[in-house]
């Protein structure tokens, strides 16, 4: 019985140890996914379209505002 006791004790504490390993690993992969300058490597374009556009708002209430 002390046997059994122990075999599922260690089997907790290694399932425990991977599940602290795969959080680890999500956490750093969430972050990295986050991060403007992975998806600004990864879609120049996108960005680019975004600020012209935004650009092109903020001119467009401006000259509103103005007349």
């Amino acid at each position: 019985m002390g046997t059994t006791t122990d075999a599922i004790r260690q089997e907790i504490e290694q399932a425990r140890s991977r599940l602290g390993q795969n959080l680890n690993e999500l956490e750093y992969k969430v972050k990295r996914e986050a991060d403007w300058h992975v998806q600004y490597d990864r879609r120049p374009w996108v960005f680019l379209g975004a600020a012209f556009g935004l650009s092109a708002l903020i001119g467009m209430l401006v000259t509103r505002r103005a007349v």
